[in-house]
């Protein structure tokens, strides 16, 4: 669950729950979103965030590319180059308390 640590300076549980899957495009994290995207395991994610650290083989980034096909996967795949990190897009949702 998210917290808002805004509210009188505490931390208040929000309703609001996220869901996220984190690939490293490897064998076990694939088979798990497409499990997920197929309805075999639950609840379906969000989204998956994928942390780009610049240094990956050029076969996973082509790895990366098919999964995120609208015909493959369901939910949307967010590459994060840590540039701005994860919080700099969840922040530009509205539905999102931080």
């Amino acid at each position: 669950m998210l917290h808002d640590p805004n509210i009188a300076g505490q931390s208040v549980p929000s309703p609001i729950r996220l869901r996220a899957l984190s690939p490293c495009a490897g064998v076990q994290s694939t088979t798990m979103a497409l499990m997920a995207a197929h309805g075999e395991i639950a609840p379906m994610p969000d989204c998956a965030i994928f942390a780009d650290t610049g240094w990956e083989p050029k076969a996973v980034y082509e790895h990366l590319e098919s999964l995120t096909s609208p015909s493959v996967l369901t939910f949307p795949v967010h590459m994060d180059d840590g540039r701005h990190g994860h919080v700099h897009w969840l922040r530009q949702r509205s539905s999102f308390i931080f």
